[in-house]
């Protein structure tokens, strides 16, 4: 099982920071590896990742808890990549921390080592990629997939 967490100060209200983390379709905007998140009814999503040699990742979750503008949970689903995690969204001085914690399981197999070399590092990437979005919520230009935003 791989763990990670970090947390990101951001200058947006509580409010702001809520509306945009609560979208998982925003999560390719700071996600190194998220290449789409597609919401399939009111719980439960599918996401889609960059896996290395051009080997897409995916799996289906579902929403466990949905509590604005604080906590957001998420499982995946029965046969797919297990993984689960958290978002919460607290005031901090003027603006907000937000705080991701991301657990998964990778499966064995050709799938589950792609999986797991994605994820070399998962705290590293998780840290860099609540930079990105700790810029963005604070309106400073962000570098994605080769553009800036």
């Amino acid at each position: 099982m791989y763990v990670a967490e970090a947390s990101v100060g951001v200058e947006a209200s509580v409010q702001e920071a809520w509306a945009f983390v609560s979208n998982y379709q925003n999560f390719d905007r700071f996600m190194s590896n998220v290449r789409e998140v597609r919401k399939l009814d009111e719980n439960t999503s599918e996401w889609h990742l960059a896996g290395p040699l051009g080997i897409p990742v995916s799996w289906k979750a579902v929403t466990k808890t949905f509590e604005p503008p604080s906590t957001l949970a998420w499982e995946s689903l029965e046969g797919s990549i297990k993984t689960r995690g958290f978002i919460t969204v607290r005031p901090e001085g003027t603006g907000s921390r937000i705080t991701v914690h991301v657990e998964y399981d990778p499966p064995g197999g050709a799938i589950g080592e792609a999986f797991a070399s994605v994820f070399k590092d998962p705290q590293k990437m998780l840290e860099h990629d609540l930079e990105k979005l700790g810029a963005l919520l604070s309106g400073h230009p962000v570098e994605a997939r080769g553009k800036t935003t």
